[in-house]
Protein backbone atom coordinates (compact mmCIF):
# COMPACT_ATOMS: atom_id res chain seq x y z
CA UNK A 1 0.00 0.00 0.00
CA UNK A 2 1.61 3.19 -1.19
CA UNK A 3 -1.21 5.43 -0.04
CA UNK A 4 -0.25 8.98 0.74
CA UNK A 5 -2.56 9.17 3.77
CA UNK A 6 -1.17 6.04 5.39
CA UNK A 7 2.42 7.24 4.98
CA UNK A 8 1.42 10.63 6.40
CA UNK A 9 -0.15 9.05 9.51
CA UNK A 10 2.79 6.67 9.96
CA UNK A 11 5.15 9.63 9.76
CA UNK A 12 3.04 11.51 12.30
CA UNK A 13 3.07 8.57 14.71
CA UNK A 14 6.81 8.06 14.21
CA UNK A 15 7.47 11.77 14.77
CA UNK A 16 5.43 11.70 17.98
CA UNK A 17 7.36 8.68 19.17
CA UNK A 18 10.75 10.14 18.24
CA UNK A 19 10.00 13.54 19.72
CA UNK A 20 9.30 11.94 23.08
CA UNK A 21 5.53 12.31 23.12
CA UNK A 22 4.49 12.05 26.75
CA UNK A 23 1.02 10.83 27.64
CA UNK A 24 -0.77 12.15 30.68
CA UNK A 25 -0.71 9.85 33.74
CA UNK A 26 -4.52 9.70 33.63
CA UNK A 27 -4.29 8.26 30.11
CA UNK A 28 -1.86 5.62 31.39
CA UNK A 29 -4.28 4.46 34.06
CA UNK A 30 -6.87 3.81 31.38
CA UNK A 31 -4.49 1.62 29.35
CA UNK A 32 -3.44 2.09 25.74
CA UNK A 33 -4.94 4.84 23.64
CA UNK A 34 -6.90 3.66 20.59
CA UNK A 35 -7.47 6.00 17.66
CA UNK A 36 -9.42 5.34 14.49
CA UNK A 37 -10.38 3.81 12.24
CA UNK A 38 -10.11 6.70 9.85
CA UNK A 39 -11.11 6.42 6.24
CA UNK A 40 -9.45 8.17 3.35
CA UNK A 41 -10.54 8.56 -0.25
CA UNK A 42 -8.19 10.75 -2.26
CA UNK A 43 -6.95 11.50 -5.72
CA UNK A 44 -3.35 12.66 -5.72
CA UNK A 45 -1.44 13.97 -8.73
CA UNK A 46 2.29 13.19 -8.70
CA UNK A 47 4.00 14.98 -11.62
CA UNK A 48 7.48 13.63 -10.85
CA UNK A 49 6.73 10.05 -9.77
CA UNK A 50 9.92 7.95 -10.07
CA UNK A 51 12.19 11.00 -10.45
CA UNK A 52 14.64 9.35 -8.01
CA UNK A 53 14.88 6.38 -10.38
CA UNK A 54 15.73 8.58 -13.37
CA UNK A 55 12.18 8.77 -14.67
CA UNK A 56 9.66 11.53 -14.14
CA UNK A 57 6.28 9.98 -14.78
CA UNK A 58 3.11 12.04 -14.63
CA UNK A 59 0.99 9.87 -12.31
CA UNK A 60 -2.45 10.04 -10.72
CA UNK A 61 -3.06 7.95 -7.60
CA UNK A 62 -6.65 7.12 -6.68
CA UNK A 63 -6.47 5.75 -3.15
CA UNK A 64 -8.91 4.75 -0.45
CA UNK A 65 -8.81 2.69 2.70
CA UNK A 66 -8.82 2.81 6.49
CA UNK A 67 -6.20 3.19 9.18
CA UNK A 68 -6.09 3.10 12.96
CA UNK A 69 -3.54 2.94 15.70
CA UNK A 70 -3.01 2.06 19.35
CA UNK A 71 -0.35 3.73 21.54
CA UNK A 72 1.14 2.37 24.77
CA UNK A 73 3.25 4.31 27.25
CA UNK A 74 5.35 3.55 30.32
CA UNK A 75 4.82 4.86 33.87
CA UNK A 76 6.55 8.13 32.90
CA UNK A 77 4.16 8.66 30.00
CA UNK A 78 6.81 8.00 27.33
CA UNK A 79 5.58 6.12 24.28
CA UNK A 80 6.84 2.51 24.30
CA UNK A 81 4.79 0.85 21.54
CA UNK A 82 2.57 1.78 18.62
CA UNK A 83 0.36 -0.57 16.62
CA UNK A 84 -0.67 0.90 13.26
CA UNK A 85 -3.23 -0.93 11.09
CA UNK A 86 -3.98 -0.28 7.40
CA UNK A 87 -6.51 -1.65 4.91
CA UNK A 88 -6.03 -0.37 1.37
CA UNK A 89 -7.90 -2.73 -0.92
CA UNK A 90 -7.52 -0.98 -4.27
CA UNK A 91 -5.05 1.87 -4.94
CA UNK A 92 -4.88 2.69 -8.65
CA UNK A 93 -1.80 4.35 -10.14
CA UNK A 94 -2.30 5.78 -13.65
CA UNK A 95 0.49 7.02 -15.92
CA UNK A 96 -1.30 10.05 -17.35
CA UNK A 97 0.95 10.18 -20.42
CA UNK A 98 0.39 6.56 -21.55
CA UNK A 99 -2.81 5.49 -19.79
CA UNK A 100 -0.98 2.52 -18.18
CA UNK A 101 -2.55 1.57 -14.83
CA UNK A 102 -1.38 -0.50 -11.90
CA UNK A 103 -3.51 -1.67 -8.96
CA UNK A 104 -1.77 -2.00 -5.59
CA UNK A 105 -3.46 -3.75 -2.66
CA UNK A 106 -2.44 -3.80 0.98
CA UNK A 107 -3.63 -5.00 4.36
CA UNK A 108 -1.02 -4.92 7.09
CA UNK A 109 -0.02 -3.74 10.54
CA UNK A 110 3.14 -2.08 11.78
CA UNK A 111 4.27 -2.74 15.33
CA UNK A 112 6.74 -0.12 16.55
CA UNK A 113 8.51 -0.85 19.82
CA UNK A 114 11.12 1.07 21.78
CA UNK A 115 14.47 -0.72 22.11
CA UNK A 116 14.90 -1.03 25.91
CA UNK A 117 17.30 1.52 27.41
CA UNK A 118 17.41 3.67 24.26
CA UNK A 119 15.41 6.28 22.39
CA UNK A 120 15.47 4.06 19.28
CA UNK A 121 12.65 1.91 17.92
CA UNK A 122 12.27 -1.31 15.94
CA UNK A 123 9.48 -1.83 13.43
CA UNK A 124 7.82 -5.14 12.54
CA UNK A 125 5.39 -5.26 9.63
CA UNK A 126 3.03 -8.19 9.09
CA UNK A 127 0.46 -8.84 6.38
CA UNK A 128 0.72 -7.71 2.79
CA UNK A 129 1.92 -4.16 2.28
CA UNK A 130 2.09 -4.32 -1.50
CA UNK A 131 0.48 -6.82 -3.83
CA UNK A 132 0.38 -6.15 -7.57
CA UNK A 133 -1.38 -8.66 -9.80
CA UNK A 134 -1.37 -7.66 -13.47
CA UNK A 135 -4.00 -9.08 -15.86
CA UNK A 136 -2.36 -11.57 -18.20
CA UNK A 137 0.94 -11.48 -16.31
CA UNK A 138 -0.04 -12.64 -12.83
CA UNK A 139 1.59 -11.52 -9.61
CA UNK A 140 4.25 -8.89 -10.34
CA UNK A 141 5.10 -7.69 -6.82
CA UNK A 142 4.64 -9.26 -3.42
CA UNK A 143 5.59 -7.68 -0.12
CA UNK A 144 3.93 -10.32 2.03
CA UNK A 145 4.69 -11.95 5.38
CA UNK A 146 6.62 -10.58 8.32
CA UNK A 147 9.63 -8.28 8.28
CA UNK A 148 11.50 -6.59 11.13
CA UNK A 149 13.62 -3.46 10.81
CA UNK A 150 16.03 -2.10 13.43
CA UNK A 151 14.90 1.47 12.77
CA UNK A 152 11.79 3.46 11.87
CA UNK A 153 13.20 4.46 8.48
CA UNK A 154 13.36 0.79 7.44
CA UNK A 155 17.06 0.84 6.52
CA UNK A 156 18.28 -1.91 8.89
CA UNK A 157 16.82 -5.32 8.04
CA UNK A 158 16.84 -7.65 11.05
CA UNK A 159 14.58 -10.53 10.04
CA UNK A 160 12.11 -11.58 7.38
CA UNK A 161 9.76 -14.42 6.53
CA UNK A 162 7.54 -14.57 3.48
CA UNK A 163 8.03 -13.01 0.04
CA UNK A 164 9.61 -9.55 0.10
CA UNK A 165 10.13 -7.81 -3.24
CA UNK A 166 10.22 -4.32 -1.68
CA UNK A 167 12.46 -4.60 1.38
CA UNK A 168 14.13 -1.19 0.94
CA UNK A 169 12.99 2.09 -0.66
CA UNK A 170 15.22 1.64 -3.71
CA UNK A 171 13.28 -1.54 -4.51
CA UNK A 172 10.25 0.60 -5.37
CA UNK A 173 11.72 1.21 -8.83
CA UNK A 174 9.61 -1.79 -9.85
CA UNK A 175 6.56 0.52 -9.62
CA UNK A 176 8.26 2.80 -12.17
CA UNK A 177 9.05 -0.14 -14.44
CA UNK A 178 5.44 -1.36 -14.44
CA UNK A 179 3.99 2.11 -15.06
CA UNK A 180 6.50 2.70 -17.90
CA UNK A 181 5.44 -0.42 -19.81
CA UNK A 182 3.38 0.14 -22.94
CA UNK A 183 -0.38 -0.31 -22.61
Amino acid sequence: MFAHSARRLAATVATAVLSGLVLAPAALAAGPIHDGPYAWDETIYIPDFCAEAGQALNVRLDTHGTESYTVWADANGDVTKVLYRVRAPHDVFTNLDTGRTMVVRGEFQEFIERIPGTDDFMKTITGFRYLINEPGAGVQVQEVGRITYGDLEQTILLWEAGKHDLVFDEDFAVFCDILSEPT
